[in-house]
C-alpha cells in the first residue's frame, strides 16, 4: 500500500475516501508559499528561544519544538482553520461528537544530524480504543519542502487498521510524505507515524495540528496556550475549535460557560456543529408520544 497524493483542487470526499481507507493521505501546495513563509518567520524567534527544550529520547536532540503557535504565529491560523482541514476532519471526527477540537499545535524543525523518531500513534494518550471509532485527526503542514532526505514524516500506511497491544506490531512498511513546501499530510490518530532522519545539511519545519473529539481533553490546554484576550482576535470557527465553545446541546452540554469572554462562541458558526444529539426529548416529542 502507498500513499496517496491529491492536488489543491481536491474536493473533500476524495481526502477522506483516502484517509478513511489508507490511514494517511497528501493533500499537495494547498497553502501559497507567502503564507507558508510567513508563518515560518513567525514562528522563527520561539523556536530560536525555546525549541530544544523539549529535548527527549522520543523529541530526539537535534529537534526544536514549540507550542502556543498561534500567540507565536497568529498567520497560522488560516492554516488551523483552513476549509479542507475543516471538511476533512468533520467527515472523520462528527461521527463520534456533537464538535471537535484542537487537541495540539506543535512547530517541528528537524535539524540536520537528528536520527527518525520511533513510530507511535497519536491517540494512546487516551486509555480507550472502541473498533472504527477515531479519537483524533493529524494534520502535518510543510513549511520546507519534505524530502526523504531532510527528515519527512514518516507514515505506515493500513496501519490504522492495526489492533492496539501491549507488543510492537509490525511497523516497517513504513514511506516518507514527500511533499513541497505548502502541502498537508492528513493522518489518523490511530495510523504509526514518526519524523524522519535529518541525513541533509539544511533544518526541516512543519506545524503539527491535532483535532481531537469535544469531549476528550485536549493534548494540551488551549485556554493557556491561546489565552482569550489572544483568542478573541480570531474568527468565530477557529475560537470554537480552540476550545471556547460547548461541546452539544441544549441539557446535554460540556464545558458550559455562563459569564463574559471575549473569545467564547455561544453558538457553534458551523451548522454540522449544531445537530442536537441529546437523549432528552422536547415537549412536541412527549405529547407526540402521549397521542395529544
Amino acid at each position: 500500500m502507498r500513499l496517496t497524493y491529491l492536488e489543491k483542487t481536491a474536493d473533500i470526499a476524495p481526502v477522506t475516501d483516502a484517509l478513511r481507507r489508507d490511514g494517511a493521505v497528501v493533500v499537495t501546495g494547498l497553502a501559497e508559499p507567502a503564507l507558508i513563509d510567513t508563518v515560518a518567520e513567525e514562528l522563527r524567534p520561539q523556536l530560536d528561544a525555546s525549541g530544544l527544550d523539549t529535548r527527549s529520547d522520543f523529541n530526539g536532540s537535534k529537534t526544536l519544538r514549540t507550542g502556543a503557535v498561534l500567540t507565536a504565529a497568529p498567520s497560522a491560523a488560516a492554516l488551523v482553520d483552513h476549509d479542507l482541514v475543516v471538511g476533512v476532519a468533520n467527515e472523520t471526527l462528527l461521527p463520534y461528537c456533537a464538535t471537535y477540537q484542537v487537541g495540539s499545535m506543535t512547530a517541528i524543525e528537524i535539524l540536520p544530524g537528528e536520527s527518525a523518531q520511533a513510530l507511535h500513534r497519536d491517540d494512546s494518550l487516551y486509555p480507550i480504543e472502541i473498533n472504527g471509532m477515531e479519537l483524533e485527526i493529524g494534520v502535518m503542514w510543510a513549511l520546507d519542502d519534505f524530502t526523504a532526505e531532510n527528515g519527512a514524516t514518516r507514515i505506515v500506511p493500513g496501519s490504522h487498521r492495526f489492533i492496539r497491544s501491549w507488543h510492537l506490531p509490525d511497523v516497517s512498511g513504513w514511506e516518507s510524505a514527500v511533499m513541497p513546501k505548502g502541502s498537508v499530510l492528513f493522518y489518523l490518530g490511530s495510523t504509526w507515524h514518526g519524523g524522519g532522519a535529518n541525513r541533509s545539511d539544511a533544518p526541516r519545519l512543519g506545524l503539527i495540528n491535532t483535532y481531537s473529539l469535544g469531549w476528550l481533553r485536549q493534548e494540551s490546554n488551549q485556554y493557556l496556550a491561546t489565552p482569550p484576550e489572544v483568542a478573541a482576535r480570531f474568527g468565530t470557527r477557529l475560537r470554537a475549535l480552540l476550545g471556547y465553545t460547548a461541546h452539544g446541546s441544549g441539557d446535554d452540554q460540556i464545558g458550559k460557560f455562563p459569564g463574559n469572554c471575549p473569545a467564547w462562541v455561544d453558538v457553534p458558526p458551523e451548522p454540522a456543529w449544531r445537530d442536537e444529539r441529546g437523549q432528552v426529548g422536547s415537549a412536541a416529542d412527549v405529547e407526540a408520544q402521549a397521542g395529544v
